[in-house]
């Protein structure tokens, strides 16, 4: 399985063949399942994924198993399918987070963009959550005192004020400061400050 893979969900077999073979042409893994049931019952259902959703199905609605997979944190990519399209449909997939509502009969030009698109998607929220959890791990390893200065320095602090409020030398303080820089892998206080938005 590659990095490059969607997860297709239709009742109707037709269906689900040919988006995996329209699919293949661009080098993305399919895996499908002809119910909303079956996809929950995989080992799949509680992974980040790519999805193209059929929104009416047998059963769990499509709408449903997006709803499902929102109430568990799922963050999946999903890519609605519908022949039977209309404004709150749409507007009640979009409130769920759906990534893309596509109308049938289907145009591929237009899915392959929807889909294209939500795999480049997955891949930028994967580098995010690494690069946040690399920064908690660095953020880990600083002192009690490091982090009392770290606390202060992204809070716009000047070095000699943040001495003043520790009770620190300035040069004891500056210590610190270099400590705190070096370990966070911070090229400058705004380098700092940008990392503790995005990342803490």
């Amino acid at each position: 399985m590659t990095d490059r893979c969607i997860h297709v969900v239709d009742d109707d077999p037709g269906v689900r063949e040919a988006l995996a073979l329209m699919f293949s042409t661009a080098d993305i893994d399919t895996r499908a399942y002809e119910s909303a049931e079956v996809f929950l019952a995989s080992r799949f259902a509680n992974e980040p994924v790519c999805m193209v959703l059929d929104f009416r199905m047998p059963g769990m609605s499509g709408l449903e198993l997006l709803r499902r997979l929102r109430v568990a944190g799922s963050q999946a990519a999903v890519i609605m399918l519908t022949g039977h399209a209309d404004v709150p449909t749409a507007v009640a997939a979009m409130k769920l987070g759906a990534f893309h509502f596509v109308e049938k009969p289907l145009d591929g030009e237009t899915l392959m963009t929807a889909v294209e698109e939500a795999l480049a998607s997955k891949a930028q929220t994967q580098d995010e959550g690494a690069e946040t959890r690399a920064f908690r791990t660095r953020l880990g390893t600083l002192s009690p005192r490091e982090r009392e200065v770290y606390d202060l320095l992204v809070e716009g602090m000047p070095t000699k004020v943040i001495a003043g409020k520790l009770n620190l030398s300035t040069r004891t303080a500056e210590h610190h400061r270099a400590a705190v820089m070096h370990k966070l892998e911070a090229k400058s206080i705004s380098h700092l400050m940008r990392l503790a938005l995005q990342h803490n």
